[in-house]
């Protein structure tokens, strides 16, 4: 492969299908290890304790000001929220962290990615309404694709994607770029990637390279 991502970018599609399945795969497949431990569901738990807790210590030091006037509830008040806004914060931060270190974990374990080589193309002009208005600039291609995946071997697969009529006809045998589909049924659920940033792509392409 002589450069990355050779072949044209689609025009923007739903993913909405891909998404699904992918949700489908990370509900079904739950590894318990993959769960939150005692520790992080404690702490998660406390995100609610503790505005509570602070609240009723607001609440009875105001009460204890109103009735004696005393600036110390008032340097106390904002003692408590101060403390408690961040404890919130950097807990509330860590939770996130935690959780998208899981997510990133299981997905990796559903999705993959690869670089597909152009095998086929047939291409078939996209038209507007019956009476022939509104006719506009986009091509259906159907991609007979070789995969080469990040992880495993490599395998065939069939994608369709819609492109602006000046970028098919870019199309052509050998030309090549990113895929992702899921780990337990690659052939059937290959897409084009138009997710990833110019540096992710390099790195599938590297990581394609060691396989």
């Amino acid at each position: 492969m002589d450069s990355l991502g050779t072949w044209p970018r689609p025009l923007p599609s739903d993913d909405r299908g891909f998404d699904v399945q992918v949700m489908k795969r990370l509900r079904t497949g739950g590894d318990p290890a993959d769960r939150p431990s005692r520790g992080e569901r404690l702490g998660t738990s406390l995100l609610v304790v503790v505005p509570l807790v602070s609240a009723l210590a607001v609440v009875l030091l105001w009460q204890q000001w109103a009735g004696s006037g005393s600036a110390l509830f008032l340097v106390l008040i904002v003692v408590v929220l101060v403390v408690a806004a961040l404890w919130w914060v950097r807990r509330l931060r860590r939770a996130f962290a935690g959780a998208q270190g899981r997510l990133g974990a299981r997905l990796a374990n559903v999705v993959d990615h690869g670089v597909g080589v152009v095998k086929d193309v047939a291409l078939e002009p996209l038209s507007g309404d019956a009476s022939g208005e509104g006719e506009d600039d986009r091509v259906r291609a159907r991609l007979e694709l070789s995969v080469n995946p990040v992880r495993g071997t490599r395998f065939g697969a069939v994608v369709e994607a819609v492109y602006a009529a000046g970028d098919a006809a870019r199309l052509e045998v050998g030309s090549h770029g990113p895929v992702r589909f899921l780990r337990d049924d690659p052939a059937g659920t290959t897409v084009i990637d138009t997710r990833l940033s110019e540096t992710e792509v390099q790195q599938v392409y590297r990581a394609v390279a060691l396989n």
